[in-house]
């Protein structure tokens, strides 16, 4: 059984608020200690009943209750809102409406749940919900970069139809979705506290001429959710990412390529300095034998010769051979058999330490899609398959069975 981890849960005033009593609920089976903080408006639409009957006790909202004494705050030393603060493991935000999102990030404090927010020292947890176009509003997402900034964890919202009536992002992320990343950061936040890890994310580029490049379909989603996913777990982590790549919503270092070259120095730069690599990073294959300066003549023929681009991979345990490497082999509609045999190779040319083999043959999976279904063989091990789920899903698994099988 683990620890009875006292988690915070802040209701701001947005319409999907009524489904943090499924959470609440859920949390509580799992035998976690909930307080609920709510604004005034949050109460005003939808009282307090329901979200005490769930938590099993009384609602904090009230800043300053109707018998509220200064002088019992000098003689006792003891302020409501700071002593809640101070007990929490995690604080909780859902919905985070455009309004609370603003106010956290001035540091605004004019409520209960506002002071709360700013007083933890606990990890904190923003679940947005508004309308696609205050979402989309630049004024919203400058707030969140300040908050990230500042070690907020963002769950990002859906896409979905929305109470307002539109159809867009903006829609909260369903309770079971939020009770995961709530478990993730309290039950796996020191599973590699003290590690480095490196994960390489998105495509390179290979030049033809001055404006024309070949490249491939990744678009670093993977990666991303392996860094994300190291993040949570207490990692210290450096995310190499093509600058056409999608970029984290955490506060994680992160430096940018675009060319095979550029992510060789890169990685020669920070292999001798990181514990564990994630080379999930799809880098080209060929480059051609002659690149043109300025541009070709779009109408006149033109012959390329492509020739095999070095694998970054074989290098990186010569830089530091200490570190644990996990290496990814894309491949077309493989069978079984060619799936481990691919696996080897990989394991036998580059000494990884862990090869993921996963189909971008499939539209559903692989390159830019959201979901994926992998293969991850050990070195001189059995094929482990972790079937088809969101990609952040299977990067916890992949940590997980990693930290757990060294």
């Amino acid at each position: 059984m683990h620890k009875q981890y006292h988690i915070g849960i802040g209701i701001s005033a947005g319409i999907a608020g009524y489904k943090m009593a499924d959470l609440i609920s859920q949390l509580i089976e799992k035998n976690y200690r909930i307080s609920v903080v709510m604004t005034e408006n949050a109460i005003k639409m939808f009282g307090k009943e329901m979200f005490e009957k769930a938590a099993k006790k009384p609602v904090f909202h009230r800043q300053f209750p109707s018998d509220f004494d200064y002088r019992e705050v000098l003689k006792n030393k003891k302020v409501e809102h700071i002593v809640l603060a101070d007990s929490l493991d995690l604080l909780v935000i859902a919905p985070a409406t455009a309004d609370i999102i603003a106010k956290l990030a001035q540091g605004i404090a004019d409520d209960y749940l506002t002071t709360v927010a700013l007083s933890v020292t606990c990890p904190r947890v923003l679940a947005p919900s508004m309308n696609t176009n205050m979402w989309n509003n630049s004024a919203t997402q400058n707030n969140l970069r300040k908050l990230i900034a500042q070690d907020y964890f963002l769950i990002n919202p859906d896409f979905g139809d929305l109470a307002c009536g539109y159809q867009g992002i903006g829609r909260l992320r369903n309770s079971r979705e939020i009770a995961a990343v709530i478990f993730d950061l309290l039950e796996k936040r020191n599973l590699l506290r003290g590690k480095k890890v490196l994960v390489t994310a998105g495509a390179t580029t290979v030049p033809i001429d001055d404006i024309r490049f070949i490249t491939n379909r990744g678009t670093g989603k993977m990666g991303k959710c392996i860094a994300e996913q190291a993040y949570k777990r207490g990692a210290e982590v450096l995310l190499l990412r093509a600058d056409n790549a999608v970029e984290s919503d955490l506060n994680i270092k992160q430096e940018v390529f675009k060319t095979v070259e550029d992510l060789k120095k890169l990685l020669a730069k920070y292999c001798p300095k990181h514990d564990i690599i994630f080379h999930s990073a799809s880098v080209s294959d060929f480059y051609p034998q002659e690149t043109v300066k300025g541009k070709i003549d779009s109408n006149k023929s033109y012959s390329l010769t492509l020739i095999p681009t070095e694998k970054l991979i074989n290098k990186i345990k010569k830089w530091n051979p200490h570190l644990i490497l996990v290496g990814f082999k894309a491949v077309v509609n493989p069978n079984f058999e060619e799936i481990e045999d691919f696996g080897r190779q990989m394991n036998n040319d580059s000494q990884a330490d862990y090869v993921v083999v996963n189909d971008v043959g499939r539209l559903d999976i692989g390159f830019g899609a959201d979901y994926n279904e992998v293969y991850l063989l050990p070195k001189g091990g059995r094929l482990i398959k972790f079937a088809k789920q969101k990609k952040e899903i299977i990067a916890g698994l992949l940590l997980d069975t990693i930290i757990n099988h060294d």
